[in-house]
This record gives C-alpha cells, sequence and structure tokens, in this order.
C-alpha cells in the first residue's frame, strides 16, 4: 500500500476515532497513485491505489473500520487481510505524523 521515501512505522490504533490529514501533509495524485509529502521533514511517501483510497477516505475524516468496511466493498480481498493491512498503514501515516486523530467538536 505506501513505498517509502524513508522512515520507521509503529502507532497505536484508536477503536472508533475518526482520522485527519496532518496540516502538514500534501498530497498530489498520479494515476491510481497518491505521493504524499511532509512538509515538517520534506521526505514523502507513495500510496498504490489501495493507499491512494485509503487516503482519500482518511480525508473524509472516516474511521479505521469505516475504511476497513468501504474497501470490503471495493476490492476482493479477505476481510481480516484489509483490516490487518488498513491498520499497518494507518500506523504508519501516524508514527509520521501524515494523519492524526480528528479531535471532537
Amino acid at each position: 500500500m505506501a513505498q517509502s521515501g524513508g522512515m520507521n512505522s509503529g502507532a497505536a490504533e484508536r477503536t472508533g476515532a475518526a482520522l485527519r490529514i496532518s496540516d502538514d501533509a500534501h498530497s498530489v495524485r498520479m494515476d491510481d497513485q497518491v505521493i504524499v509529502a511532509d512538509m515538517r521533514s520534506g521526505r514523502y511517501l507513495g500510496l498504490d491505489d489501495v493507499g491512494a483510497r485509503v487516503w482519500d477516505l482518511i480525508g473524509e475524516g472516516a474511521t479505521c473500520e469505516y475504511i476497513v468496511e468501504r474497501l470490503s466493498g471495493e476490492y476482493d480481498a479477505p476481510g481480516d487481510v484489509l483490516e490487518r493491512d488498513v491498520q499497518r498503514l494507518l500506523q504508519d501515516l501516524l508514527q509520521r505524523r501524515l494523519v492524526e486523530y480528528a479531535t471532537p467538536g
């Protein structure tokens, strides 16, 4: 789902919490991919077509659960595989501070 321009991954997931794109993350779509630039570090991340779809859903304020539900209807993959892959991608994006949990209000 993601191709890196360098950085580590790992962060905890909050069940049911809405996500948002960080103010420091800027993205551009190139065909079926999205390139995300971290304006703080100058590093970038390339997302494939599924990762780009996840990025779009994050932009709509989706939760991890909602993202998995939507992808289950759009892609022919087992639910447990989708859930694992989405959680890994979200952990990576959270660790990179490209996305964050939305604050209620």
